[in-house]
């Protein structure tokens, strides 16, 4: 048509008259003239010239011959630059179908849009009708009517003035418009219709979608359930209040994914949200969700701060029964430096500790928590290991007394002065440690040098540190002694630990709570408890030892080797276990000869009566000794026997050797070797 204009010809004034069919176009129309010269069939050139882009003439007529003077035509289609009517399969002056552009979309969206404002502008002002008619009865101070009638009365007033005030401006500012706009009567109640219309319609659309985000907290209060799908992930982001819209939150391939007795999801939080503003509203996570805190945790993504991922068990799994403790039943030797602390499990079944090397602790929590039972998988791990020595200061007295024939040094009882000789006399042995360290030019203790120098570990454990760091005379003493300790000790071997009940500034000192690595903090009964035990800000950032449950003794947060604290349960150990464990324990040291000395060892008593028999001398002869030790009735059977007093201190490396003694040499002794000997047994 367009391509061809050889094959149209122009109107005639009264086409009916002439018998021709006539076509509507959407934009202009056509005629088919019947017993037309020549009508061939109309196919769009293949490259049709430039001229074939003009707009056909607003008239023209198609001309075709008669139908029965036609072969039986072939599909054709009919071509025109802007428009494509369909295939013509019978003649064309029967049949021809156009295929049209759609162009009522703009009046539909204005019927619509219409439609919705019309409907939304009564909602909203038989709302805002209502609203007012509540404001002006004073709906909101009914329950004062009873006590202070006058009140009410007296606001009532007031807002029934304001109702009066704001509807007679309204009218003047009509009548203004109308006196000096020209504009007729009814224009200014129209326009204030109009824009009270407006308004309500605004305010409908705003309670329908506040409505809509209650509705999802709603559908969210349900339980998730065990395999929920992203777009109900999205929903509790938004009932937290942590997204406006499920648009913005955004759920990472694979989705939802089971993980054990688990879901598991990576989330895409909205923009500028972070990780660390999702996990201080765990709970409002978890209430959405439909499940209890217990059952939702935030964790954090590596290298993404905008993007958090959500943990929920089936159950809660510190509610399960008691798991024993990994150390129940062992009859082996534990070695530190290899071996874990098995303290317990997480929320997620995996094994909680630590290593004990290198490092210090501090366990907390409210009373009745299960203080005791950490710290004696602490204390029954390191007996286990025969090379471990044990210094012991109980501020109770009775806790510690199954440990009592394992330590090398215990203060058991509630004697902040004992307990102050005690630290000084670990400081003593830090010294020694030191000095030999600087000696072979090593900075830091490992597991061969400690082999090599025949150094044990040793554990210093203060049970109710709070009892001795808040004595009015040697508190203060014994914060300072023990802060040098944690700080230089840990280089030569020393392990501290503390147990206290709420470890404030007064009862531990920040500078000596910052200096201990580890940290399990048990329930506490506020935030700041359980900051004072982990870290300050820790409870904002959803780390928070108060949110366990009473009645789940043993559970808390354990800050170790990780860069988060991780939720767990300690294993569980009661007191016959206990007891237990430290028979094997006294049965593998003996086996080692690794059993503190007390008074009534025999090479302690030796020596000391050897010490005793030199008096002020620094050398004796062995003819010399052996009558001085025979004083004793212990020692009366080496009056004679040279031999076997030589015997009984070769296992401290004391052997006779020639003393010069006023130009006499004989064999014999050095009072310094039985003092060195005697140190020694007793630190060992």
């Amino acid at each position: 048509m367009g391509g061809c204009p050889d094959r149209l010809e122009a109107a005639q004034p009264a086409p009916e008259a002439r018998g021709v069919a006539v076509v509507t176009n959407p934009e202009r129309w056509l005629r088919v003239v019947r017993d037309a010269a020549d009508a061939p069939p109309l196919d769009p050139p293949a490259d049709p010239p430039q001229s074939a882009e003009e707009d056909m003439p607003d008239s023209r007529e198609i001309a075709v011959r008669d139908p029965a003077e036609l072969a039986p035509l072939e599909p054709t289609r009919v071509w025109s630059p802007r428009h494509t009517i369909d295939v013509v399969v019978a003649p064309i002056s029967r049949q021809v179908d156009v295929i049209r552009h759609e162009h009522g979309g703009v009046l539909r969206i204005s019927a619509k849009a219409t439609k919705a404002s019309a409907k939304y502008g009564v909602l909203g002002l038989s709302r805002a009708a209502g609203g007012w008619w509540r404001w002006v009865t004073a709906a909101d101070h009914e329950a004062s009517m009873a006590t202070k009638p006058e009140l009410v009365e007296a606001v009532r007033a007031r807002r029934r003035k304001v109702s009066l005030w704001t509807l007679g401006t309204g009218v003047v500012g009509d009548g203004v418009l109308w006196f000096f706009m020209d504009w007729p009567w009814w224009g200014g109640p129209a326009i204030l219709l109009a824009v009270t219309a407006t308004a309500g319609g605004a305010a409908e659309v705003i309670i329908r979608r506040r409505q809509a985000v209650q509705d999802i907290t709603e559908e969210g209060a349900r339980d998730i359930g065990r395999h929920p799908s992203g777009k109900a992930i999205r929903q509790i982001f938004v009932g937290a209040k942590i997204a406006r819209r499920v648009e913005q939150v955004k759920v990472i391939a694979p989705g939802v994914v089971r993980d054990g007795d688990a879901w598991t999801v990576e989330v895409e939080l909205p923009d500028s949200v972070t990780y660390s503003e999702v996990a201080k509203k765990r709970a409002k996570l978890a209430a959405a969700s439909g499940r209890g805190i217990a059952r939702m945790y935030v964790d954090p993504v590596p290298d993404h701060e905008g993007r958090c991922r959500l943990w929920s068990p089936d159950r809660d799994p510190l509610s399960e029964l008691k798991v024993d403790c990994e150390l129940k039943g062992r009859t082996t030797a534990v070695n530190v430096w290899t071996e874990r602390v098995p303290l317990g499990r997480t929320v997620r079944g995996l094994p909680m500790g630590f290593h004990m090397a290198g490092r210090s602790w501090l366990v907390g929590g409210e009373p009745e928590a299960g203080k005791s039972v950490a710290c004696n998988i602490l204390l029954c791990f390191a007996a286990l290991d025969p090379y471990v020595q044990l210094w012991l200061v109980d501020g109770k007295g009775v806790d510690l007394l199954d440990y009592e024939d394992l330590a090398h040094r215990a203060v058991l009882r509630p004697d902040p002065e004992g307990a102050y000789d005690l630290v000084c006399e670990v400081i003593e042995v830090m010294e020694e440690r030191g000095a030999q360290l600087k000696a072979r030019r090593v900075k830091k203790l490992t597991r061969e040098l400690a082999e090599d120098l025949g150094w044990s570990m040793l554990l210093f454990h203060i049970d109710e540190l709070a009892f001795f760091t808040t004595h009015e005379e040697w508190g203060k003493k014994i914060t300072g002694k023990l802060r040098d300790l944690v700080s230089r000790g840990r280089f030569v071997g020393i392990y501290n630990s503390y147990a206290t009940q709420r470890p404030s500034s007064k009862v531990v000192d920040t500078d000596l709570r910052d200096l201990l690595s580890i940290r399990f903090a048990l329930r506490c009964l506020t935030p700041a408890s359980s900051d004072m035990i982990l870290g300050d800000g820790w409870s904002s950032r959803g780390y928070n030892a108060q949110l366990i449950d009473a009645s789940q003794r043993g559970s808390g947060l354990l800050w170790a080797e990780g860069t988060m604290p991780v939720t767990g349960r300690t294993g569980f150990l009661d007191d016959p276990d206990v007891t237990r464990l430290a028979r094997t324990a006294y049965k593998l040291r003996k086996a080692a000869g690794t059993l503190p000395v007390t008074d009534t060892h025999p090479g302690r008593l030796l020596l000391t009566a050897c010490v005793a028999a030199c008096g002020d001398a620094e050398k004796i002869w062995t003819a010399d000794l052996l009558p001085r030790l025979a004083h004793d009735p212990a020692w009366t059977h080496l009056a004679d026997d040279p031999l076997e007093l030589a015997r009984l201190l070769r296992p401290y490396g004391i052997a006779p050797k020639g003393q010069d003694i006023d130009g006499n040499n004989r064999n014999g002794y050095r009072r310094s070797w039985f003092v060195e000997a005697l140190d020694g047994l007793i630190r060992r």
